[in-house]
């Protein structure tokens, strides 16, 4: 007889799917409902056991949190390069104090999260590397892929870039543009801070805030 292991959240998937099959549902609306039940783990993924390593309330963020609210602080650049960019790339307008909310929704490989300052979407794709010798984590953003090193610590996660390309063409870090992330815990609060700078040009876009988990999958009791 071989005995094999399975893993909690594969029980409790088969289980939300027998029930639910019951129902009369299709087994793809099953596996889609069973997934928006299970916890996140992009960052688990990436990280592994490092992922230990960060305050509590940056791992309920990225473990339980379906979609997160608060409010930021928004800046652009004051070149005419960068309000160009700003503007042809519809970044969200320069405002301190800006009710922000962020979504995140499973896709394959990873996660897409929309970003809603005081309305206004921002989209980036969110996937796990593979085959670094690093911890990495890909974002795509319009025809840009950036892939980053993410490094986690008991202060939090920083996210640098490590390689960019410009559809299928990389690019060298010295003519990219470059994307700087910091997540950490300010008060007892979700904090992040992230900062988009073009050669030549400096500064294009930034913000910076809090964020509070507002929906939470259903798991977060788990905690």
């Amino acid at each position: 007889m071989v005995l094999t292991w399975t893993s909690p959240n594969k029980c409790k998937e088969f289980l939300l799917l027998s029930n639910q099959r019951e129902n009369g549902l299709s087994e793809k609306t099953l596996r889609h409902q069973s997934r928006s039940h299970m916890p996140r783990t992009l960052y688990q993924t990436i990280l592994g056991p490092e992922f230990d390593k960060v305050p509590a309330e940056i791992r309920r963020m990225h473990s339980f949190a379906r979609v997160a609210r608060g409010t930021a602080d928004v800046s652009r650049g004051s070149s005419w390069g960068a309000r160009l960019i700003c503007r042809l790339a519809k970044l969200p307008e320069a405002r301190m104090g800006v009710p922000v909310e962020t979504s995140f929704e499973p896709i394959v490989g990873g996660e897409r999260w929309t970003r809603r300052f005081d309305g206004q979407p921002f989209q980036t794709d969110m996937m796990a590397g593979t085959g670094e010798a690093y911890p990495c984590m890909l974002e795509r953003l319009g025809p840009f892929l950036f892939k980053m090193r993410v490094t986690a610590s008991d202060k939090g996660i920083d996210i640098t870039p490590a390689e960019v390309s410009l559809g299928p063409l990389p690019l060298s870090l010295r003519l990219a543009p470059r994307a700087v992330g910091r997540e950490r815990v300010v008060d007892g609060r979700y904090s992040f801070t992230v900062e988009v700078t073009f050669p030549l040009i400096g500064k294009v876009f930034g913000y910076n805030g809090r964020l509070e988990p507002a929906v939470l999958i259903d798991d977060a009791k788990a905690v």
